[in-house]
């Protein structure tokens, strides 16, 4: 394993373009069309190889130390959750001085997250290791991520807001149009994120669609008090971006910012029924 990340990163750095047209067909058995893109996958992918390559905006706002201060220059620094620290090394972190419950993250990828919800339970070696381990990858070059490859790697710890549901609003050209929501599951005190998505359009109508394995939710799903102005919000965020998903959460009737996430499932959505790539790739202006 440790053997086919090396070479997929080398041929990552040769040839991004190549190295997602190959990761493009085997996940969906056909040509990724770059030239004539049509579906919501190609014209994500488009913009990734061209509009967001060594975009300094699109660094700033993908990392996720530097976002806070995009969001704070803008006057959006209500939305963010509590910092605690940020350090360049896990070794730099006083764990004894932090409060009893908060996030541990690195900023220059996806999936580099720790929950604590209790401190007394944290294995701190352990953390440390795995810290240490994120530090030393470069996240963009095993899936050729490259809006993440000029960001400097850190990791912060901020306030933990319980397990909360997370709005992902889809925004085309800078309006909302269609959003889901996801829902955690905690095993054996280790989270789950993302285990259940359910999609919904503006007027908080269902849509009967799935995204890759992840199941609907088995329970009712309540619009939340906040919907609307969320809505109003994700508009706002994305005003500057062709597409762009716009991550909150809503917690005690107050918004929180999450991230902004502009290469969904790293541009390989598999939607069932998959007519629906279609029809979000329409909304899209290149």
């Amino acid at each position: 394993m440790i053997l086919k990340n090396k070479i997929r990163a080398i041929f990552t750095q040769i040839s991004p373009t190549l190295k997602t047209k190959i990761a493009y067909r085997k996940s969906f058995g056909k040509k990724l069309n770059l030239s004539n893109p049509k579906t919501i996958n190609e014209k994500i992918l488009y913009l990734k190889l061209n509009d967001y390559k060594n975009n300094d905006l699109i660094t700033k706002c993908v990392d996720k130390y530097e976002i806070r201060n995009y969001l704070t220059n803008l006057g959006y620094g209500k939305l963010l959750p509590k910092l605690y620290g940020v350090y360049d090394s896990p070794n730099d972190i006083d764990w004894d001085k932090l409060p009893s419950q908060y996030v541990v993250k690195c900023n220059h990828g996806c999936g580099y997250n720790i929950l604590v919800p209790d401190s007394t339970k944290l294995n701190k070696s352990d953390t440390v290791r795995k810290l240490s381990k994120w530090l030393k990858e470069d996240y963009w070059k095993q899936g050729a991520e490259i809006q993440y490859k000029n960001v400097k790697k850190k990791i912060i710890i901020e306030e933990y807001l319980g397990d909360v549901k997370t709005y992902k609003f889809y925004c085309f050209n800078g309006i909302p149009k269609v959003m889901y929501i996801s829902n955690n599951e905690w095993i054996n005190n280790v989270c789950e994120e993302d285990k259940y998505i359910d999609f919904f359009d503006n007027n908080f109508n269902h849509i009967d669609c799935t995204l890759g394995e992840h199941p609907n939710y088995d329970k009712p799903i309540i619009k939340p008090q906040g919907f609307d102005e969320m809505l109003k919000l994700s508009e706002k965020l994305s005003k500057n971006f062709p597409f762009v998903r716009v991550d909150l959460y809503y917690v005690n009737e107050k918004i929180y910012m999450s991230e902004l996430t502009f290469i969904p499932t790293a541009g390989f959505m598999h939607i069932n029924p998959p007519e629906i790539l279609d029809e979000w790739g329409t909304w899209l202006k290149l």
